[in-house]
């Protein structure tokens, strides 16, 4: 947490607000974070402007001409838009020429702030599956990847090499919709069942975007405000609840130390 959809929310929100917009200074009040902040950001920012944001899985990347910021917000870190620094775990304070500023703040230190150049972006970035809101994501690519995969289809929906940025939440909610069990051999999906998965990811994700994410712990929007997409989980943190199509109980197990949520009836 947070999901693709999250940093998709996150990342259209700062676009709006930040760019064109000249960086005044960036503070480092903590380097260490899984990555360690890249040496000298303030000297390669100074004075540059953002182009663009861009979102790449879960991570974004602030495009800046030759360079861009590349960020990640692990499992509890935060953008917030705003004009000063707040807390002991705001790390990085971007600071822009309107006094305004974009701090990541990260309680748990699992996310990361680091400058690429070009070169070192596609190095970045070049195991990285495709993404799921692409025009090329579709049931022929998914039977395509799945093919040969004897692992359980919700581990197969998260590994970022075949698909990235969906995510635990998502991946139960997507094969919820899509009427799948997580317990299914990957490479036993028919091409139907490829399709209607491949579908019902991206109507899952839209929706969450929509609804300005999910809110369960940490997330909250740069501007401060939650998402909403948590009121409509059909099985992620329902377990022992009804199902909402038939009544049964909704199943919690563990798959590659995940928690994973599934009505046994109507997902087969």
């Amino acid at each position: 947490m947070p999901e693709l959809p999250e940093v998709e929310v996150i990342a259209s929100f700062l676009l709006n607000k930040i760019k064109n917009k000249q960086i005044r200074n960036v503070i480092v009040n903590n380097w260490n974070l899984r990555i360690p902040v890249t040496k000298n950001i303030d000297s390669m920012l100074k004075g540059r402007a953002i182009n663009d944001i861009e979102r790449r899985g879960k991570y974004m990347i602030w495009d800046i001409g030759d360079i861009a910021v590349i960020i990640h917000l692990g499992m509890s870190g935060k953008l917030i838009y705003t004009e000063r620094a707040q807390s002991k775990h705001d790390h990085v304070v971007f600071l822009f020429s309107d006094d305004t500023s974009v701090i990541f703040n990260d309680p748990r230190r699992f996310g990361l702030v680091i400058v690429l150049n070009k070169e070192e972006q596609v190095k970045f970035f070049d195991n990285f599956g495709i993404e799921p809101l692409s025009n090329e994501f579709n049931g022929d690519y998914l039977q395509r990847v799945l093919r040969n995969k004897k692992m359980n289809i919700k581990s197969a929906l998260m590994d970022n090499k075949l698909i990235v940025g969906i995510g635990n939440i998502y991946s139960s909610e997507s094969l919820f919709r899509a009427c799948i069990s997580p317990l299914r051999p990957a490479q036993d999906l028919t091409s139907g069942e490829c399709a209607k998965l491949a579908a019902e990811i991206k109507n899952t994700l839209n929706d969450a975007i929509i609804a300005g994410g999910s809110t369960l712990k940490d997330y909250a929007q740069p501007s401060g405000s939650t998402g909403y997409f948590q009121n409509s989980f059909c099985v992620y943190g329902k377990a022992q609840k009804p199902c909402k199509i038939c009544n049964n109980t909704i199943t919690l197990l563990r798959q590659n130390g995940r928690s994973t949520y599934f009505c046994g009836v109507c997902q087969i």
